[in-house]
């Protein structure tokens, strides 16, 4: 095992800045792939925290129209196996030429949907709100929204003073959840879109974990004009988006190990033609063919390790400073990036893979050579 070393360590010296650039080719690959599974990962976790949290209920009804009867509340409450059931608006309307998203929440209960506020204070009377930072608002600007909604079956025109402005939904770093937001009291907007004791969706909290599925399918039975969904089929979603989104990822990933691949093959093929009147004079001297193999695989895993390193490093800290120029550049992208231990195993299996997949033909040539054969050419 010295002499395999011994002949590996020979040799990589001899041409360690062929073998660094093929690390280099690898590393590349490495850590394109580790930078997409990272930033995947901080914001599939921060999209999933952020639905926790605004989303506190285990149960949501909801109606395209305003025809749920607030005494549907108290009868949910009632239930052995309903700890909470808070009714609450959502309509849309337009401000300013952009889409808003209107919520009426019962002032009683307004902490409970974890409102994120960046100055001002929380409604407390008819006709104030909170708003999105995304409106461009701030305390004490006065707000006219259009509301065209199936849901008030016409038009209506509500006018807010603004008391309060929040961050924008999942920090706006996804167009799509740019909802532009509106929080206003639910009793001030029942009034003002003439509803009456009437909500269009319902919150609804499970005792017992357990029971929510029970729960689940006994509203979705007894109450079928509304849709029920639960907070666990939308994490569900939210986890099909970011599958689908890494499938994308391990493509683009691919491209780039496969080019890897292919200079490590054209490295390492180039590399065993030169040596092999040394491999066909180490045979001859006795040197199983498995030792000789051994030694150039030694250099290949060398290779590998070095890609890894190299890899995991500039991916993990590569995606921070993009996810920082992301920043400095207007983009609301601040989600946490931290390390995990899948990171370096999936950098370090992926090295060596795409090193040993690109050594595997030279290394049979090499298993199939014959002394006297290479000897005679070189004559």
């Amino acid at each position: 095992m010295q002499h395999v070393l011994l002949i590996a360590l020979g040799d990589f010296k001899a041409r360690i800045m062929r073998y660094a650039l093929t690390a280099l080719a690898i590393g590349v690959g490495v850590a394109l792939l580790v930078a997409l599974m990272a930033v995947s990962d901080a914001t599939r976790s921060y999209v999933e925290q952020t639905l926790l949290r605004v989303y506190p209920a285990d149960i949501m009804m909801y109606s395209d129209s305003i025809n749920i009867p607030l005494y549907l509340l108290d009868v949910l409450r009632k239930s052995p196996a309903v700890a909470s059931a808070e009714g609450i608006i959502i309509t849309t309307g337009v401000f300013n030429g952009k889409v808003v998203s209107i919520v009426g929440i019962p002032l009683r209960d307004v902490d409970y949907f974890a409102i994120d506020l960046i100055e001002g204070r929380l409604p407390s009377a008819d006709g104030e709100a909170v708003v999105e930072e995304s409106l461009g608002l701030k305390p004490g600007d006065v707000a006219i929204i259009k509301i065209y909604s199936g849901t008030i079956g016409g038009e209506r025109t509500i006018q807010v003073r603004v008391v309060g402005v929040m961050r924008s939904f999942l920090k706006g770093f996804v167009g799509a959840f740019r909802l532009n937001l509106v929080v206003v009291p639910l009793d001030w907007l029942q009034r003002s879109l003439n509803t009456g004791p009437f909500v269009n969706t319902v919150l609804i909290t499970a005792k017992n974990k357990a029971e929510v599925k029970a729960l689940y399918t006994s509203l979705k039975e007894t109450y079928t004009d509304a849709q029920v969904y639960t907070q666990e089929s939308l994490l569900e979603t939210v986890t099909k988006v970011f599958n689908a989104l890494n499938v994308v990822f391990l493509v683009i990933s691919s491209a780039a190990l496969a080019t890897a691949a292919i200079t490590t093959f054209a490295v390492m093929s180039i590399t065993v033609r030169e040596r092999l009147r040394e491999f066909g004079l180490l045979k001859a001297m006795g040197i199983p063919s498995r030792d000789i193999v051994l030694s150039v695989l030694a250099e290949v895993v060398i290779i590998a390790l070095l890609a890894g390193i190299g890899g995991v490093a500039i991916g993990f800290y590569g995606a921070n400073v993009v996810k920082q120029l992301l920043i400095n550049m207007g983009v609301n992208f601040d989600v946490t990036i931290t390390f995990r231990y899948t990171y370096a195993v999936t950098g370090f299996a992926t090295s060596l893979g795409v090193a040993v997949i690109g050594a595997l033909s030279p290394i049979r040539k090499i298993a199939q050579l014959r002394p006297l054969e290479i000897v005679q050419s070189w004559r």
